[in-house]
């Protein structure tokens, strides 16, 4: 994927130079979940992709109605340098096209979840579409490599701690000559949390670019480096909490030690340099951010020359 990833960017600033064709930047990281006895557990760290580092950005995070979180990885942001309008952020605009989705949490069966999460991801989908068809030139991205991933965590009263993810991909057909047209398709839907029946309930990753080069960070977490086994071992609760997730038993680990585990062995291992975001969703008190995600910009200015970053926010 780092090297596909590389040729989607490439290719296209390469459309913009010859055709003023739109320009993606990328979100880029690693989304960790982690289901305790009263909570979610939420932590986002960005790990740039070797090729976007022009206009590469963190995991774009977004508060929606009824204590949930939508977390967008991929082709957030898109530059249309032909129309002189600003640049389109996805995670800017979410909230308003929810507006029209039933983004309330259901109330009873399950099937009313899975129809919810539907409605969200058809939302997001249409807008998706009206600026990816501006794309014209050839993108060499695998059949099961996403244009975009939409990961969404939350408490749904009557049904409890649930985390959904939602990968958009995208395929090209020739018209004529070297221009071609670009189809968004449906959202492809699975659910991480619960898992299925006999699975582990532990430390749930996503990472984007897929491929992209580093150990995981949930088996780093949970593994015997030095950085993060001191933590462990400093507090008897801590101890207790980190058990039950190596064993495949989080939702029966305590939030706060699990929480206070996870976020001082994510600062342990992360380079200072990456931008970290880290949370936890509790039914009784919503989302609440110990580092907090920044805001997302309602109006970005637009890049001054072809592939020019417009998104530099990093943790203080």
């Amino acid at each position: 994927m780092a090297m596909c990833g590389q040729m989607w960017v490439a290719g296209l600033a390469a459309g913009q130079e010859r055709e003023e064709e739109v320009v993606a930047n990328l979100a880029t990281g690693r989304a960790l979940f982690c289901v305790t006895k009263d909570g979610i557990v939420v932590a986002m760290v960005h790990t740039p992709a070797p090729s976007a580092d022009a206009g590469a950005r963190a995991p774009a995070v977004v508060e929606l109605r009824g204590g949930r979180i939508a977390i967008l990885l991929g082709a957030v942001e898109w530059v249309l340098p032909a129309s002189g309008k600003d640049p389109v952020r996805l995670d800017a605009e979410l909230p308003r096209l929810m507006g029209g989705a039933a983004v309330e949490t259901p109330k009873s069966a399950e099937m009313e979840m899975a129809t919810d999460i539907e409605a969200i991801g058809i939302r997001l989908l249409e807008r998706l579409r009206e600026v990816a068809a501006n794309l014209h030139r050839k993108i060499d991205l695998r059949p099961d490599e996403p244009l975009l991933e939409l990961l969404l965590a939350g408490n749904a009263p009557n049904y409890g701690p649930e985390v959904w993810r939602l990968s958009y991909r995208m395929v090209q057909d020739p018209l004529k000559g070297d221009f071609w047209r670009t189809r968004v398709l449906r959202p492809q839907s699975v659910q991480l949390y619960p898992p299925e029946k006999g699975q582990p309930r532990t430390i749930l990753e996503v990472v984007y670019p897929p491929d992209a080069a580093g150990p995981s960070l949930a088996e780093l977490l949970m593994s015997s480096d030095p950085r993060v086994a001191r933590i462990r071992t400093g507090d008897a609760a801590m101890g207790r909490a980190v058990e039950k997730i190596a064993a495949g038993e989080s939702h029966k680990s305590e939030t706060a030690p699990a929480s206070e585990f996870l976020r001082a062995a994510l600062t342990a291992v992360v380079p200072q340099e990456s931008p970290l975001v880290f949370g936890v969703i509790s039914e009784r008190r919503g989302v609440e951010w110990a580092l907090a995600p920044p805001e997302p910009a309602e109006k970005v200015q637009q890049p001054s020359e072809p592939g020019a970053p417009t998104l530099r926010k990093k943790r203080p």
